[in-house]
């Protein structure tokens, strides 16, 4: 995160939320979109333009509200740590451009980023979300491997806020309406994922996928 935007940060009013927490949203806004970036390059070489359009497609910005301007700096961010690498480019009459590409190193992050966003008890849905995206990256045994290990945390979760949802549904008296709902709402998105990953497992197991077709195009939908 640059100087630019820690000032800028600095300069909204907080309603007593901590600078930290701020500054904790971007940070992690730019951690996922410079994980689609890389997914992007993945497939092949393309100018910022490009991607920027790409990430269009995506509707990104209903669930990851970032500039245009931010994709820029998260691609410039990416080419200072070496995850990926540019080229200027020239065809017939138009401007001369930079295409990127990704390195060695950002084909590890790029993985690493999947794997995490697969596995790990997710802070938002669109984490998930983004490693469903980009799974074609990791094998069909890596895949498998990382989201029987979802499914198993998922259990144990849906374990747990079940014998939560049944304390308060024999104490009710003694608890609020919106407690109580809160708990409703969190084991239904438990349940969600679970059908998710569930079906996932059972699609490729039976090898229902397609690798023909790049996740990024959208124009379906």
């Amino acid at each position: 995160i640059n100087a630019k935007i820690v000032d800028f940060i600095r300069k909204i009013d907080y309603s007593g939320i901590s600078l930290d927490y701020y500054i904790g949203v971007v940070i992690d806004m730019q951690s996922k979109l410079a994980t689609l970036i890389l997914g992007i390059l993945s497939e092949e070489e393309r100018g910022p333009y490009e991607i920027t359009k790409m990430l269009e497609n995506l509707k990104t910005k209903k669930w990851l509200p970032i500039a245009d301007s931010t994709v820029y700096a998260v691609i410039n961010g990416l080419r200072k740590k070496k995850l990926i690498e540019g080229r200027k480019e020239k065809q017939s009459n138009l401007p001369e451009r930079t295409v990127y590409n990704i390195t060695r190193e950002g084909e590890y992050e790029l993985e690493e980023s999947i794997t995490n966003f697969l596995t790990e008890e997710s802070t938002s849905a669109s984490e998930f979300d983004i490693g469903i995206l980009l799974m074609n990256n990791l094998s069909k045994s890596e895949i498998l491997y990382k989201l029987k290990k979802k499914l198993e945390r998922l259990d144990n979760q849906q374990y747990e806020i079940r014998n939560q949802l049944l304390n308060f549904e024999r104490e009710r008296n003694k608890v609020s309406f919106a407690a109580l709902s809160l708990v409703r709402h969190r084991f239904h998105i438990i349940e969600a994922e679970i059908k998710t990953v569930k079906e996932l497992i059972k699609s490729l197991n039976l090898k229902q996928y397609n690798d023909a077709h790049s996740p990024f195009d959208m124009r379906l939908i």
